[in-house]
Order: C-alpha cells, then structure tokens, then sequence
C-alpha cells in the first residue's frame, strides 16, 4: 500500500501509475471511471436533475446500492410527503368508503 504524507499532484502521480502492472493500471481506470459515474449520478440526484431510480441507472449499480454509497457519503435521500392535514384528509375520505352502508 502506498503511504502518502503530503498532497500529491497529476504530474507525480502519473509515472506511479505508468510503473504500475497493465492488469493494475486497467483495474485503477475502471475503478477510478466507476467512481466518476457514481459521482455523477450523485450530483444529478442531488440537484433534483433525475431520480433516486434513474441515478442508480445512471451509476450502473442497483438502487439499493446507490442508497448505501449516498449513506457512506453522508448523503440523506430525499423524500417528499404530503402535510399532515393533507394526509389526514386522505385517511378520512378512504375511511369513509370503507364504512358499512347501514341501508342495505
């Protein structure tokens, strides 16, 4: 495992990663490019730009994982409801339908 002690930048980083085995170097690019997707999705998701669904489309992972990366990442899912009254409203309307009919 590398150990780094100081910020590194693009041009150090770079021979590192050319030193680096082919198989190594494709696995760090695909991860790294996965990363990116995910990061993408994220934002868009953040922004209100696509859904929690379509994010997860988006990142190439299944909804359930993207709930997990949006969690490790601190990252609340959005979730919008109605008002209580609004709510409460509803019940009461689908509680009267359900009243037996004392006329039958």
């Amino acid at each position: 495992m590398i150990q780094i002690s100081e910020p590194i930048t693009l041009e150090k980083l770079l021979p590192l990663i050319q030193k680096l085995p082919k198989v190594e170097r494709e696995q760090l690019r695909k991860s790294l490019e996965e990363e990116s997707q995910l990061d993408a999705a994220i934002l868009l998701y953040q922004e209100g730009e696509v859904t929690l669904g379509r994010a997860a489309e988006l990142a190439g992972i299944h909804r359930f994982e993207f709930e997990e990366a949006l969690a490790a990442r601190g990252i609340w899912k959005i979730v919008e409801v109605d008002s209580a009254e609004a709510s409460k409203a509803r019940i009461s309307a689908i509680k009267h339908l359900h009243k037996p009919n004392p006329n039958k």
